[in-house]
C-alpha cells in the first residue's frame, strides 16, 4: 500500500508545495537540488527512509565544503519549482539531521518562483491566498517572502526589526497587520497566513494570532513570488529567516484543512 503523506488530499487550489521532506506520495523527484562551494558542483537529492532528505547521502557529497540551494523542487504537481541560478543570491543549506534548512544572508539570497504573471498567478488576481510554513524567525529589517513595492504588497515580516511578525497581503498598511513575535526570535514555528475576501488572518504555534478586516486594495504587483525576500524595489531587505517547509494556495483555505496541516507538521518536526 501507498504511504499516505499530507497532502494527499490536500491539493485543492495549490499553487505551490516545498518542503525537506516528503509531502505527497505521488510525487518521484527529488527534493532539493545543492551546489558545491569547493567546485560548485551541483546535484539532485531524494528522501531516505524516514521522508527526509537524504543528509546523509549530502555530507558524503560535499565533504568538507558549504553548500547552497539551487532548487527547492516543487510536489505540488504544478512544476513551479524556487530556483537561484546567481551562485552568490543562493541561501546556505544546513544539512541538520533532524530539522534540514536554508538561510539567507541578508543581503542578497533568495529564490524564485517563476509564473507568468507572478504573485497575481500564486494568489487569486493578487487577493486572497493561504501560506502554510515552518521557518525560524530573526529579528531583522527583512521581507522574509513575497512580493513588495513601495506600499503594493502580498508580503511578511518574519520578524521586523522591533519582534513583531508583519502580514501585508495587499495595500499597506492595513489596521490589523501584526503581532509580538519576539519569543520566537531563533525558535522553528510553524505559521498560517490567509486572506480571505474579508480579512486576514495570521497563525503561529497552531493558534490564531490576528483576525481583522483587510480595508486595503489587493496587490498588483506581477513580480515573481520569491523567498528569502519579497521581489520589489527594496533590495537592502533580504530576510535571514530559515525555512524547512513552504506551502502555499491561491484561496483562503478551511480551519480544518489548515489545522490539518498544521498538525501534521508541528508532529513530523517535533515543534
Amino acid at each position: 500500500m501507498k504511504p499516505h503523506h499530507i497532502l494527499d488530499e490536500n491539493l485543492g487550489n495549490i499553487s505551490f508545495a516545498f518542503s525537506m521532506r516528503v509531502i505527497e506520495s505521488d510525487y518521484n523527484g527529488p527534493l532539493v537540488r545543492l551546489r558545491r562551494a569547493g567546485d560548485n558542483a551541483e546535484q539532485d537529492f531524494t528522501w531516505g527512509d524516514n521522508d527526509i532528505v537524504d543528509i546523509a547521502a549530502i555530507n558524503a557529497w560535499r565533504g568538507g565544503s558549504n553548500v547552497f540551494i539551487h532548487t527547492w523542487y516543487d510536489q505540488s504537481g504544478l512544476g513551479r519549482d524556487a530556483i537561484q541560478t546567481t551562485r552568490n543570491r543562493q541561501p546556505r543549506f544546513y544539512p541538520d539531521t533532524n530539522n534540514p534548512y536554508f538561510q539567507g544572508d541578508g543581503s542578497n539570497d533568495h529564490l524564485v518562483i517563476d509564473t507568468p504573471n507572478g504573485i497575481q498567478d500564486v494568489t487569486n488576481a493578487g487577493d486572497e491566498g493561504t501560506v502554510i510554513t515552518i521557518a525560524r524567525a530573526t529579528n531583522n529589517y527583512q521581507h522574509s517572502f513575497g512580493v513588495l513595492t513601495n506600499a503594493n504588497r502580498w508580503a511578511t515580516h518574519i520578524n521586523w526589526g522591533n519582534g513583531r511578525l508583519y502580514f501585508d497581503p495587499g495595500v499597506c498598511c492595513n489596521a490589523t497587520r501584526s503581532f509580538i513575535n519576539n519569543s520566537n526570535n531563533n525558535v522553528w514555528e510553524i505559521y498560517t497566513f490567509m486572506k480571505t475576501n474579508t480579512n486576514t488572518i495570521a497563525r503561529s504555534g497552531g493558534t490564531q494570532r490576528f483576525n481583522g478586516v483587510y480595508n486595503n486594495g489587493r496587490c498588483t504587483r506581477t513580480e515573481d513570488f520569491t523567498i528569502g525576500w519579497a521581489n520589489g524595489n527594496q533590495t537592502g531587505n533580504h530576510a535571514r529567516t530559515s525555512f524547512t517547509e513552504f506551502i502555499m494556495y491561491n484561496r483562503d483555505i478551511s480551519t480544518t484543512q489548515i489545522q490539518e496541516i498544521e498538525q501534521n507538521a508541528i508532529t513530523f518536526w517535533g515543534i
